[in-house]
C-alpha cells in the first residue's frame, strides 16, 4: 500500500495535485513552492506500510518544515475481510438464548463466571456485539437486583 499525498495550491481547490508517493510529491512540492502556490500539504499513510516507510516520511516531514508549508500527517489502516461479512450478516452467529439461572444462591463469584461465559463466547465469535452487550446488562442488572435487595432486608 502506498502513501497518498494531497498538495493544495494557495487560493484554489481546483489546482489540488494528488501523488502516491514521496518523491515525486517533494519535487512537485519544490516546483510549486518555488512559485509560491503551495498552501498546504495532506499525507494519508498506510498503517501497514508505517515500519517501512518511516525514514522516507520523516525527510518529508523535515523538507515540510524546512519550508514552512503547513501539512498534517493522517495514519490509515484498511478494514479486514472477516469484520464487514461478520456485521453485514449478524443473523449467522448462533442464539444462546435466555441466561440459565444462576446457581448455588446466587453468590458474586457465580455472576462473574457467568459474565466470563459471554465474554469468551463474544471473543470466539458466538454471539454478536449487540448480544453481547444485552447478556451482560441482564447479568449486571439481575446482580444489582439481588444486591439491592440484601441492603433492603
Amino acid at each position: 500500500m502506498k502513501p497518498t499525498i494531497t498538495v493544495y495550491s494557495t487560493g484554489t481547490t481546483e489546482q489540488t495535485k494528488k501523488f502516491e508517493g514521496y518523491i515525486s510529491a517533494a519535487f512537485w512540492i519544490g516546483v510549486d513552492h518555488a512559485e509560491g502556490e503551495v498552501g498546504s500539504v495532506k499525507v494519508r499513510q498506510p498503517a501497514e506500510s508505517y515500519d517501512i516507510e518511516v525514514a522516507t516520511l520523516s525527510e518529508f516531514a523535515t523538507l515540510l518544515v524546512e519550508r514552512q508549508i503547513n501539512f498534517a500527517v493522517e495514519f490509515f489502516s484498511e478494514p479486514t475481510q472477516q469484520q464487514p461479512r461478520a456485521e453485514a450478516v449478524p443473523e449467522a452467529a448462533p442464539a444462546l438464548g435466555p441466561l440459565p439461572a444462576i446457581a448455588v444462591n446466587g453468590t458474586e463469584a457465580d455472576y462473574e463466571v457467568e459474565l466470563n461465559r459471554i465474554k469468551d463466547q463474544y471473543q470466539k465469535g458466538l454471539v454478536t456485539k449487540r448480544q453481547y452487550e444485552s447478556k451482560k446488562l441482564a447479568l449486571l442488572k439481575k446482580w444489582k437486583e439481588k444486591v439491592e435487595g440484601k441492603l433492603e432486608s
